[in-house]
């Protein structure tokens, strides 16, 4: 499963690793800016919500909170595997879009629904089918939706995916995180690389879904040449798109500790996961994959990213189930995350566990954060605010983006930086009272 496709991409231009530009990378809160609405107005407050229409672009997130077992680079965890939880779930969950729908005037569009976790593909197929049918029928969709199933790979991947399809589901990412058995087994994960690539090569002559791999670069141990296979793996299975996530060193996660104890290598630097995903994003370029946001990729004109796109974007987005995340006429809410009281609310109530007022910018922020996801920015947005267009031509000086005909388009140092670029400049925009951060500076 080799691959001498470093000796093709190296050396990289030097303007593409810039590792020095900031002493970390940071991405924005997702709550960044909203006020918290106080427990006792949340029955009210979500009951003006309900006569919202969701807008065209709007989003359906579907929360399946169970897992096989705790990865140990994932900060999500929340509850193991039950099966006979997972089926009062199921009946849970359903009855949660009901009610809304019942609630809910007529009208409206979504246009991608995402089903993440946790697994969903814990879920027996029948199970998850049922889920599909049930959003089908209770969610206003868009009549090219796109119905997301994420999960992992195993014997099992084929009759679920044949069935997630029958029900309606358009999409599937794995996370494979990578093909190397070595480090997939200090990650905790049960199959090995070749494995997992031959779920994948069976899966792709069995179905005409959109197929999406998830892989991850700042891995423990991980070098160019181990990301480098990954990618050469990837690319030869005739996949749809591909996700490029930067590992994010949470405080708590087990890898953490594991690393502490020196049962898994170090993490990579900045320098190098600066190179890796230079060399990853080259290496994808040269193959003929287009880059559509600075996490994602795509082989052919079917993979759209719709979902994350629009997220990224600050479009609303319908939360249904244990754990997952909404926001709906300018309020931000979260489902309750713990199973059992989850389970124990009765069906005419939503199970909330927090809601707040979004910021007044929130508009501004959608705008910037989804165009610096996808790589350009109209300028215009900033036409009245000098200190961000100073701040953009000093990026520029860093080659970290490039001014012309009034865009600002990231290069491949700055699709690097994103999440941080994007952090300091809705900050700045959003707030007179920021003080600016040089760039190289702590933040």
């Amino acid at each position: 499963m080799g691959s001498n496709l470093t000796r093709h991409r190296l050396p990289l231009p030097p303007e593409d690793v810039q590792a020095g530009a900031f002493a970390r990378r940071q991405a924005l809160m997702p709550m960044w800016g909203a006020q918290p609405i106080a427990a006792a107005d949340w029955p009210a407050t979500w009951q003006s919500r309900q006569s919202v229409l969701p807008a065209a672009g709007s989003l359906a997130y579907i929360h399946i909170p169970f897992c096989a077992n705790h990865c140990v680079f994932c900060g999500f965890y929340r509850n193991g595997w039950l099966e006979s939880q997972a089926s009062l779930f199921v009946e849970r969950l359903i009855a949660e879009l009901a009610h809304e729908a019942v609630s809910r005037p007529a009208g409206g569009r979504i246009d991608a629904v995402y089903f993440g976790g946790g697994t969903p593909t814990l879920l027996p197929p029948a199970d998850l089918a049922k889920l599909i049918a049930a959003t089908r029928r209770y969610l206003p969709l868009a009549e090219q939706c796109e119905i997301t199933i994420e999960g992992r790979l195993d014997a099992r991947s084929a009759e679920l995916v044949a069935a997630c399809t029958e029900a309606g589901a358009t999409r599937f990412s794995f996370g494979v995180q990578t093909f190397a058995t070595a480090l997939r087994r200090r990650l905790g994960r049960k199959h090995d690389g070749e494995q997992v690539a031959g779920y994948l090569r069976s899966l792709r002559g069995q179905t005409d879904a959109t197929l999406v791999v998830d892989l991850m670069f700042g891995l423990p141990g991980q070098d160019e040449f181990s990301l480098l296979d990954d990618l050469a793996i990837a690319t030869t299975l005739g996949m749809d798109g591909l996700d490029l996530y930067a590992f994010n060193a949470y405080p708590g996660l087990p890898m953490l500790r594991m690393i502490e104890k020196k049962a898994l290598d170090p993490l990579p630097g900045l320098p190098e996961q600066a190179l890796h995903y230079a060399l990853a994003v080259n290496t994808l370029r040269d193959a003929g994959w287009q880059q559509l946001s600075n996490s994602h990729f795509a082989s052919g004109c079917r993979e759209q990213n719709r979902y994350n796109a629009l997220i990224k974007a600050g479009r609303d987005c319908l939360a249904f189930g244990a754990g997952a995340g909404g926001k709906l006429g300018g309020v931000s809410y979260q489902v309750q995350s713990d199973l059992a009281t989850y389970l124990a609310t009765p069906a005419t109530e939503k199970p909330l566990s927090h809601m707040a007022l979004q910021s007044p910018q929130h508009a501004l922020i959608g705008q910037l954060q989804g165009a610096l996801d996808q790589g350009e920015l109209d300028t215009n947005l900033l036409a009245n605010q000098p200190g961000l267009l100073a701040r953009l031509a000093e990026w520029q000086e860093q080659s970290l983006l490039r001014l012309a005909n009034g865009k600002a388009s990231l290069t491949t140092a700055g699709r690097f930086w994103g999440p941080t670029i994007t952090r300091e400049l809705v900050m700045l925009a959003t707030s007179a009272t920021t003080t600016p951060t040089s760039a190289g500076a702590s933040q």
